[in-house]
């Protein structure tokens, strides 16, 4: 027979435990009983079940901007300041790559071309090489299997192949694509050695970043072992950073001072058979890419005697193709828009200026960028953007603005694929990969996160089947990404199971 607990037998239980308890015991727990809420009911509406899910925001009512609209209609299901312009960190990327994808299209490559001059005699090459960049984030191991080498050891096999053991003339890198201004002067400073700080430069390589690797040493008390991947020399290591035994702890600070090539390490490593690592940004970016090439060059058994030059050089008929060098566009925009990479979505915006404005500039993105939110019939005025990726809190948008702008988007020729771009729940390669894993399939979206913000926006589908654009931005001191998910995520599930 199944037994069945019900209400009067549960009060005599009660009862005896109650009595049971010392005296004081006994009146804090009935004084606990009764002073305890009872739960509220379920929602009845979901006005009700999205006003439930508002309290408490982790923001300020003047650091705070939320807008949801059904994405058929457009009437708002539910607004909190929605007119308010706030930072909105690295939803900044919906635009960028937006912006991007329409005026490259979804067929573009970027293209990084490798070249010689001069004749062959001997298996020496009597003149130089020239790299042509173009912009391309990839030149790294990410689509490569995680060889970072996979690129410049197929150049080596070019150059190889046409018979060249040795280069009398140097090595020639063309940056030109792109100015010069490496990090957006509106970044934070003090953090240009962190990896979400890689300069941007029409040659990039490795994402502008070295790992720094630390392991024991050979008994404690000794130096800890130090390791900079890859070796290309643009950096070199300072470590105080001692062994300890193995029951230690890891105290472990990395740092490098911006403009210098020196990175620090100090604290302690316990003598166990890991090791770790972290990344650290470079200062030099063509100079980190054409060491790198150069090693890869000599490890393939070919020596580069002359010089590296940064040079505007054009390839003229003098010049011979050795390798070309091609990657998607839409890969990389999954790059940006799943995994939040700012150091990608630099690349592309300066990138769209290159191709489309002559010249690689923030300044150009933006102005492209804003004539983009004209051909969607946006005020561009109501966006005040300023660099690709969202690290610059001067990025500030109001949650209508951001919600018009992705009902807008739905639209567009290229929508599904863009759309395919952003991060779902659930995803091991994207930012929501810990989030709304219960509604997974339900929610696009794009995350963002710096100081004192965090931010969402994107398209959800409720258990009805109605679709719904949102945008969530909270700013201020007390905001950080614990209390800003949680948030975020409370909403969205009132509004999905309700919705």
């Amino acid at each position: 027979m199944r037994r069945r607990f019900d209400f009067p037998a549960f009060s005599v239980v009660l009862f005896c435990l109650l009595i049971s308890l010392p005296a004081e015991g006994a009146a804090r727990h009935s004084r606990a009983v009764r002073n305890a809420k009872p739960p509220e009911p379920p929602p009845r509406s979901l006005d009700e079940a999205l006003d439930r899910a508002a309290r408490r925001p982790p923001a300020r009512s003047n650091g705070l901007s939320i807008e949801i609209v059904d994405l058929a209609t457009g009437e708002p299901v539910f607004a909190r300041n929605p007119d308010a312009a706030e930072a909105i960190a690295s939803v900044t990327k919906l635009f960028s790559t937006a912006a991007a994808l329409h005026f490259l299209g979804p067929d573009y490559k970027f293209k990084t071309t490798f070249w010689r001059q001069g004749e062959i005699r001997d298996g020496v090459l009597n003149g130089p090489l020239l790299v042509v960049g173009g912009g391309d984030p990839n030149i790294s191991g990410r689509f490569y299997n995680d060889d970072y080498n996979a690129v410049f050891d197929k150049w080596a096999a070019g150059l190889k192949a046409a018979g060249v053991m040795r280069v009398t003339g140097g090595l020639i890198l063309n940056d030109s694509f792109f100015d010069s201004v490496l990090r957006h002067p509106e970044w934070p400073t003090g953090q240009e050695a962190k990896w979400y700080q890689a300069p941007v430069s029409a040659l990039a390589y490795n994402d502008g970043v070295v790992l720094i690797g630390i392991r024991p040493g050979a008994r404690p008390g000794k130096l800890a072992a130090v390791s900079i991947e890859p070796p290309t020399g643009s950096l070199r290591a300072l470590s105080s950073a001692r062994t300890v035994g193995k029951r230690g702890r890891v105290r472990v600070a990395v740092g490098r001072a911006a403009g210098s090539n020196a990175v620090t390490v100090s604290g302690t490593v316990p003598m166990r058979g890991i090791w770790w690592s972290t990344p650290i940004a470079v200062d030099d970016p063509a100079g980190f890419f054409g060491g790198a090439l150069k090693n890869r060059l000599k490890a393939a058994g070919i020596e580069l005697a002359g010089p590296i030059v940064d040079k505007n050089v054009t390839p003229d008929p003098s010049w011979s193709l050795i390798a070309e060098t091609d990657s998607d566009l839409m890969a990389t925009l999954a790059v940006i828009n799943k995994r939040s990479q700012g150091f990608y979505a630099e690349q592309t915006f300066k990138t769209l200026a290159a191709e489309k404005a002559g010249k690689g500039t923030w300044e150009n993105a933006v102005t492209l960028e804003k004539q983009f939110l004209a051909s969607l019939a946006l005020d561009p005025t109501r966006f005040n953007l300023r660099d690709g990726s969202g690290l610059s809190p001067q990025n500030r948008v109001s949650a209508a603005d951001v919600v018009r702008f992705l009902r807008a988007m739905t639209t567009h020729p290229s929508a599904a694929a863009w759309k395919a771009t952003l991060a779902t729940p659930g995803d091991p390669e994207g930012t929501l990969r810990h989030r709304l894993r219960d509604v997974a399939d339900r929610v696009v979206a794009k995350t963002g996160s710096i100081r004192g913000v965090s931010t969402l926006a994107g398209y959800a589908t409720g258990l009805s089947g109605k679709n719904y654009v949102f945008a969530i931005l909270l700013n201020g001191p007390g905001v950080w990404d614990g209390g800003g998910h949680a948030y975020q995520d409370r909403l969205l599930r009132a509004l999905i199971k309700n919705g």
